[in-house]
């Protein structure tokens, strides 16, 4: 039900949104010297580890039309572990002269996991750390020039096994979908 309920409220926006900018002209602000600020996240109640929650940021540079490269940082909860990263990506967009502009992205970061005090009896440091190699995409809705509303799908890969899966085992990847806001400006 809250699915449904959500994939409601964004069809919603997005059909408000298209009929909003039907009258004016919108062109992405994703050209050479444009900075970004990114907000996304997502949350599932209907996991075998009760929630996942996934929170992340970013901050990007345009050094060429269309091409971006951002320091990102980010968590990930569930009830047995708490996953922060930080690292950088690059991330190349596809004008199709329209507000829809796909978008693929790979980056490199660092990650630590906080494992459930109760399972793993050490409170003062980081179960376990690794380096990650994200690849992504997805496609961005621009409300007006400067702001987008975005879908996106990451496939992380670690050199350890830092995530938890829902029969509570450690894996060395993990694959997200996530809903944000960016923003633009000059």
């Amino acid at each position: 039900m809250k699915k449904i309920i959500l994939a409601s409220i964004i069809g919603l926006s997005l059909t408000t949104a298209s009929m909003a900018s039907a009258t004016n002209e919108v062109v992405p602000n994703l050209d050479k010297g444009t900075k970004s600020l990114d907000i996304n996240g997502s949350y599932d109640a209907n996991t075998a580890l009760d929630y996942q929650f996934n929170l992340g940021a970013g901050f990007g540079y345009f050094f060429i039309d269309n091409l971006e490269v951002a320091v990102v940082t980010g968590w990930q909860s569930n009830s047995l572990s708490d996953t922060f990263e930080l690292g950088a990506v690059v991330e190349y967009n596809i004008a199709t002269g329209t507000p829809w502009v796909p978008f693929v992205q790979a980056g490199v970061l660092w990650a630590g996991t906080e494992v459930d005090d109760d399972v793993f009896n050490d409170a003062n440091d980081m179960d376990a750390d690794a380096w990650l190699g994200r690849f992504g995409g997805g496609v961005k809705y621009f409300f007006r020039n400067d702001i987008a509303l975005s879908l996106d799908l990451k496939y992380d890969i670690a050199s350890e096994h830092i995530y938890s899966d829902d029969q509570g085992n450690m894996e060395d990847d993990n694959l997200t979908a996530g809903i944000g806001l960016r923003f633009y400006f000059d």
